[in-house]
Formats: structure tokens, C-alpha cells, sequence
């Protein structure tokens, strides 16, 4: 599975693909945006959606989600995450990573809107600001009613909201 898919008007699309994968596409790049996160996480289940929006504005800035879904993929953090400064765990996904030569120099612990995400990279990687619609573009709004239902079970289930 790739990382970006470009329909015939150009447009990126982001989508998971297992860690490896992720990892190759831009452990060696100048600068690359990583993101990590688990299956079935409803904020990981969005960044696709919030993703997509800034590769699209930021179209030089190579991005890729990785999920972490098999035993295998989360004890190769020792091998392939820790050496490039990434530390994650289950309890602080989805991850955002800012890497410099396979190197991370900035992480955001979280899942957002893309407005958010083009915010941080500006500050955290020196980039130029854009014009990103705030607070969420119209792809991430469709992409939270699709959601509403499976946040809502984990908000109950969590403890983050009350149940009805």
C-alpha cells in the first residue's frame, strides 16, 4: 500500500500503511512529516483526512502514516524508531514526527486538524506559513460526521465523555 496516491488532477491522497513502508518513504529525505498511530483510534482514524489537506498545500513536503498494528511493527520501535529520536507507545497515539535527515526534531503527541498540524510544522520545522482553511477543511469535516459514531464509543468508553 503507498503512503500517496495523486488522482489525474494531481491531488495527494494520504493513507496508513504499515510502518516499514511508512519509514522508507521518508527516512531519507531532506525534511518529511511522519505520522504514526494504531488501527481503530478514532484520531488516527482522521489524520488521513487532516493529512491529505496539508499535503496538498505543501506539496515538496514529502508525509506518511504509519500504523502499528502487528506485535512485530512495535518491537521494531527498537530498531527502527528509537535510533531516529521517535519514542511512542500505545497510550500516546497518534504521533506526528518532524524529521531532518531520518532524524526527528520535533513530535506532536495528538491527532488535529490539518489547520493545527500546518501551524506546528510552520513553528516546529521553520516552514513558510499557508492559508489553510480554520478549523477544519471541508474533507475533514465529512470525515468527522463519518466518525461521530465510533469517537462517541471511545470517548464513553474512555471515560472522556459522559454516556448516554
Amino acid at each position: 500500500m503507498c503512503d500517496m496516491h495523486a488522482d489525474p488532477e494531481g491531488i495527494r491522497s494520504i493513507v496508513p500503511e504499515p510502518l516499514a513502508d511508512a519509514l522508507a518513504r521518508v527516512a531519507t529525505t531532506p525534511m518529511a512529516v511522519l505520522g504514526l498511530g494504531i488501527p481503530r483510534c478514532p484520531a488516527t482514524q482522521m489524520l488521513p483526512a487532516s493529512l491529505t489537506v496539508v499535503a496538498n498545500v505543501r506539496r515538496d513536503l514529502p508525509i506518511a502514516l504509519g500504523i502499528l498494528s502487528r506485535p512485530e511493527e512495535w518491537a521494531a520501535r527498537e530498531t527502527e524508531l528509537w535510533p531516529r529520536r521517535i519514542h511512542i507507545s500505545r497510550s500516546v497515539v497518534p504521533i506526528l514526527v518532524v524529521l531532518r535527515e531520518g532524524l526527528a526534531i520535533a513530535t506532536r503527541r495528538g491527532g488535529a486538524s490539518a489547520y493545527v498540524i500546518d501551524t506546528w510544522l510552520a513553528d516546529a520545522a521553520g516552514l513558510p506559513p499557508t492559508q489553510l482553511p480554520e478549523p477544519w477543511a471541508h474533507d475533514e469535516h465529512d470525515e468527522l460526521v463519518r466518525l461521530a459514531a465510533r469517537r462517541a464509543q471511545h470517548a464513553a468508553v474512555t471515560g472522556r465523555a459522559a454516556a448516554d
